[in-house]
């Protein structure tokens, strides 16, 4: 018989671990600046720096939850921390931009471990169907929560010692969380009858970075033979993917789970919300360090709309499910949602006023935090509880996606818009060709006024070099307008699809 407050320390301890593998994804949104200045970074490796984490962690969150039930919840999940807290130290550490992606995405690794290891050990932790209900929808909140704390918490941190704080944090918060949960009760013993499925993650993590890879790079260098090559990997992979899976006896995804329509919105419903965090925070917070020239904590200051729209409404959203369904609270939180960032890359501008865009991002903090928590307890509704792992896992790859999208497809849209919009501006300015075409390159690595003026060479007229910002300021806010509106289209289907799918009213979770 465990103590009392045992199962109540487990909680906490794997909400704080959810909070910390989450918050990651978004930390280092205020950060970029610095990083850019400390380590010369340009903004397709910036994009590195962000997405090389949401990767990793996308393309091993199926694995990540398959050995929480194969091999041992406990276990996983300390092996997760484990490795999330040396991969932080090396972030932490990191003296230049290819070692700081290398090391983010040895971090994503962990968290691919922590977050349905973490569901898994609480689940094990409350064996009743009502409590531990209630538990996964404060777990799920907990880690929502994370995506849009992320620029505050960054924001303090860079303030107060550097970007390198936003990672030497996690590595004591690893250490706590790991000392509660070394003693929790380890739950159901795991199958020996289930294996890995490595011929099927292997498929799906080349589809997945392949896929990212042609993304990226054809927003960089527009359409060529690596774009096109990398395209053709990703096809092939995932297609071979879902061959594997149909025809062996444990698959890493069963693919008749994607033919159940509560799950198949519950996925798209995880898909749809992390969009729009990750849109709004690494677009709008770049927009209020590079237009607005704000300072992290100031730029985190005024995103805080978001985190507390997500934080107030959360746990309403998890009764609201617990007691009428989870359609309604999607539905409506993704119609909100969409309303909030499509109004924002409307009205988005060098001179927008603070009421208006605090008030635009709590619109979408209300929207997303009706979203998170049901979306959760709709795919733990479509699985057994032996199979909890699995479940906190496909949720999380629909989140990882959600941000994959968001900054590697739209970031790609953004700097390809970016480029082409700024090299008219200074052609219609009288730069010549050549000339212009290396000062835009110039400006998206980050370089300094005294560097463009270096390599202008004395060939750009002084008062047009004056005008280099605001064309760049200008051509930013136009091509990020493209991206928001993008990403309100994607909400707005997004959120006809789950009210078509999604049950209106709530399963109990089975011990089988």
């Amino acid at each position: 018989m465990h103590r009392p407050g045992r199962p109540a320390l487990v909680l906490v301890a794997t909400s704080l671990a959810a909070f910390t593998a989450t918050l990651d994804n978004t930390v280092v949104a205020v950060a970029l600046r610095d990083v850019q200045a400390d380590l010369g970074a340009g903004v397709a490796q910036l994009q590195g720096v962000v997405t090389a984490y949401t990767v990793a962690l996308a393309a091993l969150l199926l694995t990540g939850g398959t050995l929480a039930d194969v091999a041992g919840r406990r276990r996983v999940f300390l092996a997760g921390l484990a490795v999330f807290a040396a991969a932080s130290a090396a972030c932490a550490l990191a003296d230049s931009t290819n070692s700081l992606i290398v090391a983010r995405a040895v971090q994503g690794i962990g968290a691919a471990l922590v977050l349905p290891g973490g569901l898994a050990v609480l689940a094990a932790a409350y064996p009743e169907p009502g409590p531990r209900a209630r538990a996964v929808g404060l777990w799920a909140a907990t880690g929502g929560s994370a995506l849009v704390a992320g620029p505050l918490v960054g924001g303090l941190l860079v303030a107060a010692s550097g970007w390198p704080a936003i990672f030497w944090v996690n590595v004591p918060l690893c250490a706590l969380v790991a000392l509660a949960v070394a003693f929790a009760p380890a739950g159901p013993p795991p199958s020996p009858d289930r294996r890995l499925d490595l011929p099927g993650q292997a498929l799906v993590a080349i589809g997945l970075a392949a896929a990212t890879y042609a993304v990226v790079l054809a927003g960089r260098d527009g359409l060529g033979t690596p774009v096109v090559v990398a395209s053709v990997l990703a096809t092939v992979a995932l297609v071979a993917f879902a061959a594997v899976e149909r025809r062996t006896t444990d698959p890493l995804l069963p693919l008749e789970l994607l033919r159940e329509r509560s799950f198949a919105g519950a996925t798209v419903g995880a898909f749809a919300a992390s969009l729009a965090v990750f849109v709004l925070l690494v677009f709008v917070a770049l927009f209020l360090q590079l237009v607005q020239q704000r300072e992290a904590l100031d730029a985190a200051l005024r995103l805080l709309p978001l985190t507390l729209g997500l934080v107030v409404t959360a746990p309403i959203a998890s009764r609201l499910a617990a007691a009428r369904g989870p359609r309604l609270p999607v539905v409506v939180g993704l119609l909100l949602t969409a309303l909030g960032v499509g109004l924002t890359g409307l009205r988005l501008d060098r001179q927008m006023a603070d009421a208006e865009l605090l008030a635009l991002l709590g619109v979408c903090g209300v929207g997303i935090g009706l979203t998170t928590a049901p979306v959760v307890a709709a795919s733990l509704d479509a699985l057994a509880r032996s199979r909890s792992g699995l479940a906190a896992a496909t949720v999380n790859v629909a989140r990882e996606l959600g941000g994959v999208v968001a900054i590697a497809g739209l970031g790609a849209l953004v700097v390809a818009r970016l480029s082409d919009d700024l090299l008219r501006r200074l052609i219609g300015l009288g730069v010549s060709g050549g000339n212009a075409e290396t000062l835009v390159e110039a400006l998206l690595e980050g370089a300094s006024p005294g560097e463009v003026l270096r390599l202008s060479g004395g060939a750009v007229p002084l008062d047009v070099l004056l005008q280099l910002r605001g064309a760049a300021e200008a051509s930013y806010v136009a091509s990020v307008r493209v991206a928001l509106v993008g990403a309100a289209a994607v909400l707005l289907a997004s959120a006809l699809f789950c009210g078509r799918t999604l049950e209106a009213r709530v399963h109990q979770l089975d011990d089988a």
